[in-house]
């Protein structure tokens, strides 16, 4: 017992000797909690979502009975189509401009929705849109593949590099020929494989599974899938390019990974969020990646059409893996 203990008092002094482990250990739960509050603690829960284009001083009383109205949330489009595509798609319940709405008759929220318009408003005059709304298997499929994406790049590639460090690997290695960017190229490429295949071999069963058929080329997908993957590879490397601590590498990732989770359209849509939390969501190269592999899948998008996608993806490649290899530390 008297050995048991020992090494109980030892792991424990260990554990409380690392302050940054300790750190991350108190303020991490912290973190998630206020971030969690702030982002979705609404007591004027949505249950609908009006899309307005156009210039509102034209028509602020409309407006205004619309804003009214409890629990429809107003999202504003500069672009007609866009706007109307969205209705088509049973993405946004409605859509208000000037004198005229549109709604999708094949919607039950849409359906409701136009109750509530014309009962508020009833000189609106309406016009039908018709289109195929998206399922959510088709929706959910490419987050839920790249949150798989995302844990096996950040932690796959974080505990490896420090695990090394840690049992004197690199120090072995630091004596050789090979230099920091050779290093963490070849860990790189070699867990971008791997990722990368797993999420086409899951892609194709789920695919089968619910006959899900991409619009848009396959090809582009195997792209953006490749640039997301190095994306969030490269910044495991950045993390684990100096750091020493299991711990201290776990508390990173999760502070990394867990607003991915729930700011990167994985579970549900930002469409209509504030403008802060949108600004968080697109610095996230997660976001990117899902965002483009949906409009691919679902809405048959070309190369220029994600263009913007795949240049974010690939500055963030660039910048991690160079600071990675300015701040790479072997021992």
């Amino acid at each position: 017992m008297n050995a048991l203990f020992a090494l109980i008092s030892a792991r424990n002094i260990e554990f409380f000797r690392d302050r940054s482990a300790l750190g991350w250990s108190l303020l991490f739960p912290i973190i998630i909690v206020v971030a969690l509050v702030l982002v979705f603690d609404d007591d004027n829960s949505t249950l609908y979502q009006v899309g307005v284009y156009g210039d509102a001083t034209g028509y602020s009383a409309q407006l205004d009975t619309l804003k009214s109205i409890k629990h429809i949330e107003i999202i504003y489009y500069q672009d007609l189509e866009e706007a109307k595509h969205k209705v088509s798609r049973h993405l946004i319940d409605g859509l208000v401009s000037g004198d005229n709405y549109w709604v999708n008759p094949d919607s039950a929220q849409g359906y409701i929705l136009e109750q509530v318009i014309l009962g508020k408003l009833p000189e609106l005059q309406k016009s039908a849109i018709t289109g195929k709304a998206v399922r959510h298997v088709e929706w959910l499929l490419p987050g839920i593949i790249g949150m798989n994406m995302m844990f096996s790049a950040l932690y796959g590639v974080g505990y490896v590099v420090v695990r090394y460090r840690r049992t004197g690997v690199l120090k072995r290695l630091k004596v050789t020929p090979l230099s920091a960017w050779q290093f963490l190229a070849s860990q790189l490429l070699s867990r971008l494989g791997a990722t990368v295949l797993s999420a086409i071999i899951v892609f194709a069963v789920i695919a089968l599974m619910f006959d899900i058929r991409s619009q848009g080329n396959v090809l582009l997908l195997v792209l953006n899938t490749l640039l997301g993957s190095a994306a969030m590879i490269s910044i495991g490397l950045l993390v684990a390019s100096r750091t020493c601590s299991d711990e201290l590498c776990n508390g990173l990732l999760n502070v990394i990974s867990w607003p991915m989770m729930f700011l990167s359209g994985i579970w549900f849509s930002l469409e209509g969020s504030t403008p802060w939390v949108r600004f968080l969501a697109d610095c996230l190269p997660l976001t990117h990646m899902n965002d483009a592999n949906r409009a691919v899948i679902i809405d048959g998008a070309g190369f220029f059409d994600i263009g913007d996608h795949l240049l974010f993806l690939v500055a963030i490649i660039l910048v991690c893996l160079g600071a990675a290899s300015r701040s790479f530390r072997w021992d």
